[in-house]
């Protein structure tokens, strides 16, 4: 496996894996539909093709015998949370993993070389329900610093913000 600066051709495949893995992120009762609503308004190919058009978004794929098996995405300019110790650097907005991949280590690998050019701070927020997601960010030195909500369509989840120190 290996990691690469995504290119505008790898938007299909980080759309399909983020329609595939998205849901697996939320808590088991969001309905449905805001799933659906979610991933149609964010998740698709034409929004990634945006993100690396993006001057302060960043966005690397995980590769696997050339085919995409994950990517990341941190936005160097992210809206503020008003969190002190979150406010003003930089934010892992996504790190996705194809389900087939989980526990593989390739997560590991794809998080590890998108920390690689982080030179100070980074946050990121998980939903607190995705136990297993916030212990693999404890385990990378992500520490909770505070609360936030996160809207799927109508369906109002509260995340987690956690910062990692560099």
């Amino acid at each position: 496996m290996r990691v690469r600066p995504a290119i505008m051709g790898d938007s299909e495949s980080m759309s399909r894996i983020a329609k595939a893995t998205f849901s697996l992120a939320c808590p088991t009762d969001t309905p449905a539909e805001e799933l659906e609503r979610y991933i149609s308004e964010n998740l698709t190919a034409r929004c990634f093709q945006i993100a690396l058009d993006t001057s302060s978004e960043e966005v690397r794929v995980l590769e696997k015998a050339g085919d995409i098996v994950g990517f990341s995405l941190v936005d160097y300019k992210p809206d503020r949370l008003n969190i002190p110790l979150a406010d003003g650097i930089p934010e892992l907005k996504r790190c996705y993993v194809d389900s087939k991949h989980h526990g593989t280590g390739a997560a590991q690998l794809l998080l590890t070389a998108t920390l690689t050019g982080i030179t100070d701070r980074i946050r990121l927020t998980v939903n607190d329900q995705n136990a297993r997601a916030i212990g693999f960010y404890q385990r990378n030195g992500f520490l909770t610093v505070g609360e936030t909500s996160f809207q799927c369509g109508d369906d109002v989840h509260r995340d987690l913000v956690m910062v990692r120190e560099l």
